[in-house]
C-alpha cells in the first residue's frame, strides 16, 4: 500500500446480501471521503507553496476576483429573522437633538401687498440647522513678577496648573488620545490635522502625549479590571493576534485579550495565550470562583482553564460542521439535516433565555442529546457529532443560568476595533506601549456602553476631575429567574 492511501479489502465473492452490500458502500463513501480531504489538504499545501515561491522571486499578487460564496454549499437553513425575509425595516431616529445657540431670525416689518404694519402671528416655529467649529485655541498667557516693597519677596503671576510645564492644553492632550482610540486616527493624521490649523507639533510631542496620558489612565484601568469582573456575573471572552516592533525591526507576535460585556470592556496585551494566562493576567481571582464564562472551545478555554462554569459559544459549534465538505450526495444531504437541527435547537435555545422553565429546559436537553446520539454513517459527521455530545456541560451551562448569551458574538465585535486600529498603526513599539492601548481602548470602550460622553470622560479621568467609579456606575442585575 502506497503511503496516505487506505487499504481496501474487499471480497466481492463473499457479498451475498443487500445489508453485506451496503455496509460495503458506506466504508467505501467514507474512503472516498478520506480521499478528498487529503487532496484538499495538499492543495492548499501547493497553494501555500506558490505563494512563497511568488514571495521568493518577488513577484506581484494575483488579481483577486470576488466571487459569490455566501449560500456556495447550501447547508445552513438558519432562521436569520425579519430581515432575510424582507420586513425589516430602519427605526426612526429618536431623541432630541442639543442645542448650543438660538437666534431670532428677521421678519418681514410691511405687507408687500398693501403695505400695512399690523401683523397677526398665527403661528411659531423653529428650524435646527446642525453645525461645528473647528478652530485653534493658541493662548498667551501674560504674567509678571512683583516684589514686596515692605519685604523683598518675589512674587509670578499664578499659573493654571493644567498647563504647569506643558507647551500644549489639557484640552488638545485629551483629543489626541481619543483621535487615536476612538476616532481610529493615526500619528500622521492627527499630526496633519494639527499642522493644518497651524498648531505646532511634531510626531514625537503627539506620542509623548499619549504615553502621559496612557499613565494618568492607569488607576482607571485597574479599577475596570478589579471592579468591573468584580461587579459582574458573567464575561464573554476572545483573543486575536498582536505584534509589537522591537529592535531591529523584528516582530514579536503577541496576543490581545478581551473579557466583558453589555456594559463592560477590558483588553490585555500578552506575549502567550494559554490558561495560566488567562488566570493571572487576565482574569482575576475572584472573578475566576464566580463568574460565567462565555468562550469559544479553543485549547487555552479547556480543561486546564480552572473556572466553574464554562459556556462554549454555540456559533462556534455549528461553524465545525460548516466546514465539513462531503462529496457525495447521501453525506450531503445528511449534513444539511444535521445542521439544520442544530440551527433550529439554537433558535429554541436563544427563546429559553427570555422565558425559561423547567419544561423547556428537559426538552432542550432531550434534543441535544437526540440530535448529537444519531448515527449517519457519514464517519466525519458522526465523529464531529461525538465531539458535540463530549462539550455537552459546557455546551448547555446556560440551561442552570438562564440570562447568559449562547454565543460569543459580542466578544468578536469588541475585538474588531482594536484590530482595525491595530493594523492602521503597524502594532506597538515597546511595552510602554501595549499598556497605552490597554487602558485607552478599555476606558474608551467601556465608558460609550455606559452611555458617557466620550471625550468629556476620557479628559475628566486624564485630568482627575472624575472618579474611575464612574466607568462602573451601570452594572447587569442578576436574573430574577434562576433554575
Amino acid at each position: 500500500m502506497k503511503e496516505g492511501l487506505p487499504e481496501i479489502a474487499i471480497n466481492v465473492e463473499e457479498i451475498e446480501t443487500v445489508p453485506q452490500a451496503r455496509g460495503i458502500i458506506k466504508g467505501l463513501l467514507n474512503i472516498i471521503e478520506g480521499l478528498v480531504k487529503k487532496i484538499n489538504q495538499l492543495g492548499k499545501e501547493i497553494a501555500e507553496q506558490k505563494e512563497e515561491l511568488r514571495r521568493y522571486k518577488k513577484q506581484s499578487k494575483p488579481p483577486k476576483i470576488s466571487t459569490a460564496t455566501t449560500a456556495k454549499k447550501g447547508y445552513s437553513t438558519r432562521n436569520q429573522g425579519e430581515k432575510d425575509k424582507g420586513l425589516w425595516h430602519k427605526s426612526a431616529k429618536k431623541g432630541q437633538l442639543p442645542i448650543d445657540r438660538e437666534e431670532q431670525l428677521p421678519e418681514v416689518t410691511a405687507c408687500n401687498h398693501c403695505g400695512s404694519t399690523t401683523f397677526t402671528i398665527i403661528r411659531t416655529w423653529n428650524k435646527i440647522v446642525q453645525g461645528l467649529i473647528i478652530k485653534r485655541d493658541t493662548v498667551q498667557y501674560n504674567g509678571r513678577d512683583k516684589k514686596c516693597t515692605d519685604c523683598g519677596n518675589t512674587y509670578s503671576s499664578i499659573i493654571p496648573e493644567g498647563i504647569k510645564g506643558k507647551g500644549f492644553s489639557t484640552v488638545l492632550s485629551s483629543w489626541i488620545s481619543v483621535f487615536k482610540y476612538d476616532a481610529r486616527m493615526s500619528e500622521k493624521l492627527i499630526h496633519r490635522f494639527f499642522t493644518g490649523l497651524e498648531i505646532q507639533i511634531s510626531h514625537g510631542q503627539i506620542n509623548e502625549i499619549i504615553m502621559k496620558n496612557s499613565k494618568k489612565l492607569g488607576e482607571s484601568y485597574g479599577h475596570l479590571r478589579v471592579w468591573g469582573q468584580k461587579l459582574s456575573w458573567y464575561l464573554h471572552s476572545d483573543a486575536t493576534g498582536f505584534f509589537r516592533r522591537i529592535k531591529g525591526g523584528k516582530i514579536l507576535k503577541e496576543h490581545l485579550h478581551f473579557v466583558g460585556h453589555e456594559l463592560l470592556s477590558i483588553f490585555t496585551i500578552t506575549e502567550k495565550y494559554n490558561a495560566v494566562l488567562l488566570t493571572t493576567k487576565v482574569l482575576t481571582k475572584e472573578a475566576i470562583k464566580k463568574i460565567i464564562y462565555i468562550s469559544d472551545d479553543g485549547s487555552p478555554n479547556g480543561a486546564l482553564l480552572k473556572i466553574l462554569y464554562k459556556q462554549l459559544c454555540w456559533v462556534h459549534e455549528i461553524r465545525h460542521y460548516l466546514k465539513l465538505s462531503p462529496r457525495a450526495k447521501k453525506h450531503q444531504e445528511q449534513l444539511r439535516t444535521v445542521i439544520g437541527e442544530l440551527w433550529n435547537w439554537y433558535q429554541e435555545a436563544k427563546a429559553y433565555g427570555r422565558d425559561p422553565t423547567e419544561k423547556k429546559r428537559q426538552e432542550l436537553t432531550e434534543a441535544f442529546e437526540t440530535i448529537t446520539g444519531q448515527e449517519t454513517g457519514y464517519a466525519e459527521l458522526d465523529n464531529r457529532l461525538g465531539l458535540t455530545r463530549k462539550k455537552q456541560k459546557r455546551l448547555l451551562c446556560f440551561l442552570e443560568h438562564p440570562g447568559i448569551a449562547i454565543e460569543n458574538n459580542l466578544a468578536e465585535r469588541d475585538l474588531r476595533p482594536a484590530i482595525l486600529i491595530r493594523k492602521l498603526s503597524g502594532g506597538t513599539r515597546s511595552l510602554e506601549g501595549n499598556r497605552s492601548f490597554e487602558r485607552h481602548m478599555s476606558v474608551i470602550h467601556t465608558a460609550r456602553k455606559q452611555g458617557l460622553h466620550i471625550f468629556n470622560t476620557v479628559h475628566g479621568l486624564i485630568n482627575g476631575e472624575l472618579s474611575p467609579s464612574i466607568l462602573t456606575q451601570k452594572i447587569i442585575p442578576l436574573p430574577a429567574t434562576s433554575l
